[in-house]
């Protein structure tokens, strides 16, 4: 095979369940004669090695990778330098993609070679394993992320689970920052948008299967807001997020909102605090935040 377009990388560890589907998705997708899959098994005590070498006997684009157990971004670390691919995506095990994903997705790319990155609109599925097609039929709910600014993004990660970026953007800007568990992507984006532009395709071209044990589901909230918020910070110590036209109060508002979920859906007061503060920090002039720190976080006033 010559040199692909696409390298899409899938990281697994105890995700024998979707490993099948997810390599089919792979398989079924309009460009795949120009796409390599680089299968990173992170030391996973079920099946999905067997399923990938099965797939690989058919499929030589297809390649696993097992190593011993290492964190998400670690496995994408592992994989970029063995791309071949001019383009990367990540194909997590539990999304699906439209057939025309990664073709659309190129198409996009080649067209516009200043942008660094293009991500689109996803499904809702709360479905294990149900397809593009499957979601499609029923009238799943539709995820409209916002086209870019620098603004909206800097307020949170608007390119949801799916995007596809070029690889050469690594040998400038280095690779994912390991420090994170759940937000080294949004830390990543960001490097990205700080030299070139991003684009949304206002098209729903995925399936981002929505279950609170995911990585970025419910139940690691607290830690996904905690990274964010890190990453937030390091990039408001910068003067060109800084100056961006109000973005002080719009990231204050953002913050605000995501401390006060804290108090009232977990009634965890301590988790709220951070942000609430860094709120307070952003746009020192507003009463409210500062009358619930108080309130609520010093008092303990539910």
């Amino acid at each position: 095979m010559n040199r692909p377009l696409v390298t899409a990388i899938v990281s697994t560890y105890s995700a024998e369940r979707f490993m099948q589907g997810c390599l089919e998705d792979l398989v079924a997708q309009t460009l795949f004669s120009e796409i390599e899959v680089l299968v990173i098994d992170s030391g996973s005590p079920q099946g999905e090695s067997a399923i990938s070498l099965e797939f690989a006997r058919q499929y030589p684009q297809i390649t696993l990778i097992r190593t011993e157990r290492e964190p998400l971004y670690v496995a994408w670390n592992r994989a970029i330098p063995l791309a071949r691919g001019k383009y990367i995506t990540n194909a997590n095990t539990d999304d699906r993609h439209r057939v025309d994903f990664m073709e659309v997705m190129v198409a996009t790319l080649e067209r516009h070679p200043e942008v660094a990155l293009v991500y689109a609109d996803q499904l809702i599925s709360h479905t294990e394993n149900e397809t593009f097609e499957q979601c499609e039929c029923r009238g799943a709910k539709r995820r409209h992320w916002p086209d870019y600014t620098p603004e909206d993004l800097m307020l949170r990660c608007i390119t949801g689970s799916q995007p596809m970026w070029r690889k050469s953007l690594h040998n400038e800007l280095g690779f994912f920052d390991t420090r994170y568990r759940i937000g080294a992507d949004y830390d990543m984006w960001l490097r990205f948008a700080a030299n070139y532009p991003l684009m949304h395709l206002p098209e729903p071209l995925g399936v981002l299967f929505d279950s609170p044990n995911t990585i970025s589901g419910s139940d690691n909230r607290l830690l996904l807001n905690q990274e964010v918020l890190a990453i937030q910070q390091e990039r408001m110590s910068q003067t060109q997020w800084r100056e961006l036209s109000g973005i002080r109060k719009r990231l204050a508002a953002e913050l605000f909102g995501r401390g006060y979920q804290h108090i009232e859906h977990n009634q965890d007061l301590l988790a709220a605090k951070p942000f609430i503060r860094e709120a307070i920090k952003l746009d020192p002039t507003n009463l409210s935040y500062i009358k619930t720190y108080f309130i609520r976080c010093i008092a303990g006033i539910k």
